[in-house]
């Protein structure tokens, strides 16, 4: 008997086999090669965080206030033109760039005066053993409140923790801290 299936089966074999032959070739490479577009955009960014850098270290906060009294009459004059505003972490931002040798003048005594502001404020933060934003929203309030009428200051926004830039005046000043310390909207 198994001789018997074993002849039954031999003839759908080959007829299977032959089948398989007949069957198109598929080619499995392609004719042109793949090509691939990739666009990409990387922004590195580097936080300092409150630890003063090795060049800051060196210097001394007297140093710094004292460099800072020398250029006040500079910052001043840019403030009184509207070129420059304090913003909410204390530091000074440039508006308006001037055309001619005063723009890159400009650029270079606001960067002094960030460097030593930010010098003082970290050295106050480390020894009051507070951390740093707290250093920065007291100074910014501080300046906003010693502004004159008309110096740009940034203030708080509508929403919380958004600022908007608006013109020293009384009614712009920003308020005293309150007990939780977060900047508050300012009154109408």
């Amino acid at each position: 008997m198994t001789k018997l299936l074993r002849c039954a089966a031999a003839p759908g074999i080959l007829l299977w086999l032959s089948a398989c032959k007949t069957l198109p070739e598929v080619p499995l490479t392609t004719p042109k090669p793949l090509e691939v577009n990739l666009n990409m955009r990387l922004d590195i960014y580097q936080y300092r965080g409150d630890e003063p850098l090795d060049k800051e270290a060196a210097k001394s906060a007297g140093e710094a206030t004292q460099r800072m009294r020398n250029r006040m009459e500079e910052i001043q004059t840019l403030k009184n033109n509207q070129l420059v505003g304090e913003d909410h972490r204390g530091m000074l931002v440039v508006r308006e760039v001037p055309a001619g040798d005063w723009g890159p003048q400009m650029k270079k005594a606001v960067a002094a005066e960030n460097e030593d502001r930010m010098l003082l404020m970290r050295r106050k933060a480390k020894e009051s053993n507070r951390p740093l934003h707290e250093v920065e929203s007291e100074q910014w309030r501080l300046r906003t409140q010693q502004a004159g009428t008309g110096e740009w200051i940034e203030v708080p926004g509508a929403t919380p923790g958004s600022f908007q830039w608006k013109r020293a005046g009384a009614e712009t000043k920003v308020p005293a801290p309150s007990s939780s310390s977060k900047p508050t909207k300012p009154t109408s």
